[in-house]
C-alpha cells in the first residue's frame, strides 16, 4: 500500500489554542495540557500504518526534528519531516510543500483559517476547532472519512 502524508499542526489540533507552551526563554513548559489530544490521533491512525507525518505547525520553527519526534510521542516513528515552504498562509505552505515533495496522497489537519477556507474546495484539508482540536467528534469523523477514501483509492486496481 502507498504512503499517505499527514500535514500536522499542533496548536488547535493536539491541544487547545492558547495552552501555555513556552517559557520566556523559549523552552518548553512542563504543562500536562500540552498534547492532551495526542492519544486520540494515535488511536485514529493506529489502523493506518502507511500514514507518515509532516509537521506543518509553527513549532517547526522553534524545535529541531529530534524534539518534534519526542513531542509526537507514539506517533514519533511516523515523522517524515517538516514543511520547509514558508508563507503567511498555512494552506499555501502545505500545498507548496506537497507539490515540492510530489505527494499524491496527503491530508492536512489544522485549525488555521486558511485551512478552513481551503477545505471548502479540497477535502484533503481537514479543519479543526481551535479549542477542541482532534477531540471534536465531527473532526474525527471527517478525518476517518478522508483516510478511508484515500485508502480505498490506494487499494483500487489501476485500469
Amino acid at each position: 500500500m502507498g504512503t499517505v502524508f499527514l500535514f500536522l499542526d499542533f496548536d488547535g489540533v493536539l491541544h487547545p489554542v492558547g495552552t501555555p507552551a513556552l517559557a520566556e526563554d523559549f523552552t518548553l513548559l512542563d504543562n500536562p495540557e500540552l498534547f492532551c489530544f495526542l492519544s486520540i490521533l494515535e488511536e485514529i491512525l493506529a489502523p493506518y500504518s502507511n500514514v507518515r507525518i509532516i509537521v506543518s505547525s509553527d513549532w517547526r520553527r522553534l524545535f529541531d526534528d529530534e524534539t518534534l519526534i519526542r513531542l509526537l510521542g507514539g506517533l514519533g516513528p511516523r515523522f517524515e519531516g517538516i514543511v520547509e515552504c514558508y508563507n503567511q498562509v498555512r494552506a499555501t505552505e502545505i500545498s507548496h510543500e506537497a507539490q515540492r515533495r510530489s505527494l499524491s496522497y496527503w491530508i492536512a489537519l489544522d485549525d488555521h483559517p486558511s485551512v478552513v477556507q481551503a477545505a471548502i474546495l479540497d477535502k484533503r484539508f481537514v479543519p479543526t476547532n481551535a479549542k477542541l482540536g482532534i477531540s471534536d467528534p465531527v473532526t474525527q469523523s471527517v478525518l476517518q472519512a478522508v483516510l478511508t477514501r484515500i485508502t480505498k483509492d490506494l487499494c483500487s486496481p489501476i485500469e
